[in-house]
C-alpha cells in the first residue's frame, strides 16, 4: 500500500476510532462558475494550505455530470473528524483569506452546509458518484435498510462503496443523501443496472422507513489535500 493511499483509508480509520464519541462531518460549499478548470487550479493549489489552516482531514472538489439543480454548479467539500474540529475552524483566518485572495475566478456561492457523516467510506484520490437526497421521519431505520442493501451488492461483487449523510444547516437539514461511489464509471453503472433485477427490488420493497427520493444527481469527484 502506498503512502498516499494509506493516508486515504486512514481517514476512513480516524472516522470509524471516534465514532464512540463523535461524528465526522462534512463542509459542504455549493458554488457556480463558468470557469469550472480556473476554479479546480486554485482549489487543487490552495487545498493544502486551506487543510492544514483549518484542522480539517480531507478537501476536495465535486463537479456534476447529470442532474445538478443549476448548470455550472459544483462542490467543494472538506471533511473534518468531529463536530468540535468542524466548530473550531475559523474560515476568516489569515491563512484561509490570503489563499482565497488569490482566487481569480468569477462565482458564486449558492450555498455553505454542514451535513453529519452517519456512513463514512474511504476517501479516494478520484471517483465517480450517484447521490440522491431523500426524506425520511425514520433516519436509524432507513440507514439499517440501506446496510443490508449495500451488504447484498457486496456479496453480488459489485464494487461500489456507500456514503451516507445526514443534512445538519440550511434547507436540506435533516436530510439523508446517499453516495455510491466507484473508482470507474462503468462500475459505477453496472452497480445501478442492478436496480432491475429481482434481488434489488425485493430489497428496497421490504425497506421498512418511509422515505421519499428528492433529488437525484452524478458526478465525478477529486481529492485535493488530506491532512499530514
Amino acid at each position: 500500500m502506498n503512502k498516499i493511499r494509506s493516508t486515504f483509508v486512514g481517514v476512513l480509520l480516524a472516522l470509524m476510532a471516534n465514532a464512540s464519541f463523535a461524528e465526522g462531518v462534512m463542509n459542504l460549499i455549493t458554488l457556480n462558475t463558468n470557469d469550472p478548470a480556473g476554479y479546480a487550479a486554485w482549489a487543487k493549489k490552495s487545498a493544502p494550505k486551506l487543510v492544514e489552516a483549518n484542522g480539517s482531514m480531507a478537501m476536495g472538489l465535486c463537479s456534476p455530470t447529470s442532474g445538478a439543480q443549476v448548470i455550472g454548479d459544483h462542490y467543494l467539500w472538506t471533511f473534518f473528524e468531529s463536530q468540535e474540529k468542524a466548530w473550531s475552524s475559523d474560515p476568516n483566518n489569515p491563512v484561509v483569506r490570503a489563499e482565497v485572495a488569490k482566487l481569480d475566478v468569477d462565482r458564486t456561492i449558492r450555498t455553505w452546509d454542514s451535513w453529519r457523516i452517519v456512513r463514512p467510506a474511504a476517501v479516494t484520490e478520484s471517483g465517480y458518484y450517484y447521490n440522491m437526497y431523500v426524506e425520511t421521519d425514520d433516519v436509524a431505520g432507513y440507514l439499517t435498510d440501506l446496510e443490508g442493501m449495500i451488504a447484498e451488492m457486496d456479496k453480488r461483487g459489485y464494487g461500489v462503496t456507500m456514503q451516507v449523510f445526514v443534512g445538519d444547516t440550511g434547507e436540506t437539514v435533516g436530510t439523508v443523501m446517499i453516495s455510491l461511489g466507484a473508482a470507474d464509471g462503468a462500475t459505477l453503472g453496472r452497480a445501478l443496472d442492478a436496480r432491475t433485477e429481482s434481488w434489488f427490488t425485493d430489497i428496497v420493497a421490504g425497506f421498512s422507513a418511509q422515505r421519499q427520493i428528492v433529488h437525484g444527481f452524478s458526478m465525478t469527484c477529486d481529492t485535493y489535500a488530506m491532512a499530514g
